[in-house]
């Protein structure tokens, strides 16, 4: 008798831990970003249009996002998706452009992503000046 309760508690001990012990979901990285630029009255407006890419400063960075911002200066992928996802924490650096080469405004600016969020930003552009616009 004593055994069989030995063996329905070694049982129960290994249905809770085979069964409790799940895998984490891995957390998401979400951002969007946003361009915008200075009118004569110093207000922001959106900025339709712009080349945008978020990408770490570094050689050989692993993510790389690109998009054009829309009418309302928010920024869609190829798919029209308006929040880009990465897998791992990073810091991003955005540039916004619009023009040719060299382009006619230029912004830039940095992001640092947070798990389970949606981190947002804002570039503004300016017009660009040769050896001056930059990050």
């Amino acid at each position: 008798m004593k055994t069989y309760r030995y063996l329905a508690f070694a049982a129960a001990l290994l249905t809770a831990g085979f069964t409790s012990c799940g895998p984490k979901e891995a957390p998401v990285y979400r951002f969007q970003i946003e361009v915008v630029a200075v009118n004569e009255d110093g207000d922001l407006i959106p900025l339709q249009n712009a080349t945008v890419r978020a990408t770490a400063p570094v050689v050989n960075a692993i993510p790389d996002f690109q998009g054009r911002s829309g009418v309302d200066g928010i920024v869609r992928d190829a798919d029209g998706n308006d929040v880009f996802q990465y897998g791992l924490p990073a810091v991003l650096q955005v540039t916004a452009q619009k023009g040719g080469a060299p382009p006619t405004v230029f912004g830039c600016g940095y992001l640092k992503l947070v798990a389970d969020s949606t981190a947002k930003v804002q570039i503004v552009v300016q017009p660009y000046v040769e050896g001056v616009s930059g990050c």
